[in-house]
């Protein structure tokens, strides 16, 4: 799609797909906010008589600089849209995104993979609620709520600073923030982003019993566990993890360790509560939300908890902790992620006897990484993600020299 700020006749900007047919609804809320000078922001007021809180919709002022702003964030979103991988994410029913998604721009994208600054990731939000609402107001469309996560704030004010974190964390480091876990669940879903590389809302697509999915039945974690006890010598398990539970809609294969299985074996039976859910993961939480499985950003709201109970006992104790990588109040649950894929590059740049510098897109490393990451090998920007694992293997080189060097 193209972006352009037409500020010769129309003096807003204009959205225009592949084709170069104009997106009408993106183009009439530019339209609206230049020539009429206002924004639709959702109100709040409390009844002086019934003491209930009334909501609805005002419009109000804005300047030129505040209107170019929306629709520059809005033309970024839009893009982003247009590249998301998933069939239910396209600009075409973009307006009907449930608020999941346009949360997931704003924390995820902005936030956790652009490492945008607090003031870009206010800006993007106060924009897509002026567009959203506008869309409420005028077109009936369902309110979106559209925010910043608590556990992403000190994350967006971090991103300030000049100074860019390593993504990779160490498996020293790693294995750091799972001791300082205080219940199975939550080493397990730690673990899986570091260990399978999963991302936090993947931490749903683990099920119990037999299941079909992606055109076939797939063997769930109970038919692994009874493997675990028959077959003592078989240390790697293999778990398919459904297209549905994916980003972008792409199944792929987990390669789960002896270990790793067995700690969910123990889960299960010991601290698991009882639930009819299929899911291996629930809430042990004591409000409604238990025995359901976890919600999508469990691992979101685990890491900064976790990591910030590490760093107290790094200050607390630094002659112990001495020797390992400092945990960034930046870094994220995905950065475990990242940090896996690092991983599975570098040691296939090793079986290979390759300098990672050396790898092509058309390499059998380069492949074998994407695949196990679930990235798209073909297509549009398709590359892009596997390439960063190219750099990401020299950080990796660096944060075990510095460690080394104290």
């Amino acid at each position: 799609m193209r972006v352009t700020n037409d500020n010769i006749y129309n003096n807003h900007w204009i959205y225009l797909d592949d084709n170069d047919v104009p997106l009408l609804l993106p183009c009439l809320y530019s339209r609206y906010t230049s020539s009429s000078g206002l924004s639709v922001v959702h109100t709040k007021t409390k009844n002086r008589e019934t003491k209930d809180y009334e909501f609805g919709f005002e419009e109000i002022e804005i300047g030129d600089n505040a209107q170019y702003v929306r629709g520059h964030q809005l033309g970024e979103f839009l893009k982003w849209v247009e590249d998301y991988d998933h069939p239910l994410v396209t600009l075409d029913n973009h307006t009907a995104l449930p608020s999941e998604y346009i949360n997931e721009y704003i924390n995820n994208h902005l936030i956790c993979s652009m490492k945008k600054s607090e003031i870009v990731v206010n800006r993007a939000t106060v924009a897509l609620n002026s567009y959203y609402d506008w869309l409420s107001f005028f077109f009936d469309n369902p309110l979106k709520k559209i925010f910043v996560f608590s556990v992403n704030r000190k994350i967006a004010k971090s991103n300030n600073k000049t100074k860019l974190i390593v993504k990779y964390l160490l498996p020293a480091t790693r294995e750091l923030l799972y001791r300082h876990t205080g219940t199975l669940l939550e080493e397990i879903v730690l673990r899986n982003g570091g260990e399978l590389g999963c991302r936090t809302k993947e931490n749903q697509g683990f099920f119990l019993a037999d299941y079909r999915a992606d055109g076939k039945k797939q063997m769930g974690l109970l038919s692994l566990f009874n493997e675990l006890i028959t077959d003592q010598d078989k240390e790697e398990f293999q778990y398919h993890l459904p297209s549905i539970n994916t980003k972008g809609g792409k199944a792929r294969t987990l390669y789960i360790q002896r270990s790793h299985l067995q700690l969910m074996k123990r889960y299960y039976d010991l601290e698991r509560p009882q639930s009819d859910s299929n899911h291996l993961l629930v809430s042990n939480s004591t409000n409604s939300s238990r025995g359901h499985g976890i919600d999508v950003r469990y691992g979101t709201r685990l890491f900064p908890v976790i990591a910030e109970k590490v760093r107290q006992k790094i200050q607390d104790y630094p002659e112990v902790y001495s020797g390992y990588q400092e945990i960034d109040v930046a870094h994220t649950y995905h950065h475990f992620r990242h940090s896996f894929g690092t991983d599975v590059f570098y040691e296939g740049c090793i079986q290979a006897g390759k300098n990672a510098e050396s790898i092509t897109t058309e390499s059998r490393v380069y492949i074998e990484t994407a695949r196990r990451m679930g990235h798209t090998v073909t297509g549009k920007n398709a590359n892009q993600t596997t390439k960063g694992y190219i750099h990401a293997v020299g950080q990796r080189e660096s944060l075990l020299k510095e460690v080394a060097n104290g």
